[in-house]
């Protein structure tokens, strides 16, 4: 596996990872933070005001004690959902994007509605890429061990995009050697 052979169809593959207000088991959430990482090492997030359809959404204290981002900090320095969709659609560009959670499809349709829109692109799960690429099981999780050294800090959605994007850059290393 190659940093080439990381695409289809010569698209760059890129890791979008979301942070919400609840976690998934404590009621409906909606995202609060959004990062996309390129497996070529760019890596964007946005903080995400929270929306006006939101407004009676659940917020739980665990989800906050786990990120980190608190209401207030959205509210101050988090940029309007339409403005972050723009941002995240203009970065993702004709990339293939992958997430390691279904959540992660959920959420994008949150912010999308939110604008009055549909999703921007298609998440699929890393899991197909992997396979579709001949990783072994052993291989990955060494990957994702090295990585998770180097990027240590979980719960950051900058964090966790660029950490799976950087396991990617080392199996796709590994597997030429």
């Amino acid at each position: 596996m190659s940093i080439q052979c990381l695409s289809t169809q010569a698209q760059q593959v890129a890791i979008i990872d979301f942070e919400a207000s609840c976690l998934p088991e404590a009621g409906e959430s909606y995202p609060i933070e959004v990062a996309l990482a390129k497996v070529d090492g760019s890596t964007r997030s946005w903080l995400i005001r929270p929306s006006p359809d939101w407004l009676f959404w659940d917020w739980s204290s665990e989800a906050e004690q786990l990120h980190g981002i608190t209401r207030e900090m959205l509210l101050q320095h988090g940029q309007h959902p339409d403005e972050v969709l723009q941002e995240l659609v203009a970065e993702a560009g004709d990339c293939a994007i992958y997430a390691d959670c279904d959540l992660d499809a959920y959420w994008l349709e949150t912010l999308a509605q939110a604008c009055d829109r549909a999703p921007p692109f298609t998440v699929r799960y890393l899991g197909e890429l992997l396979c579709a690429e001949g990783a072994s099981r052993g291989d990955v999780v060494s990957a994702l061990e090295r990585a998770r050294l180097l990027l240590s800090a979980e719960h950051v959605a900058r964090d966790d995009a660029s950490r799976l994007a950087l396991a990617l850059r080392l199996l796709a290393v590994s597997r030429r050697h």
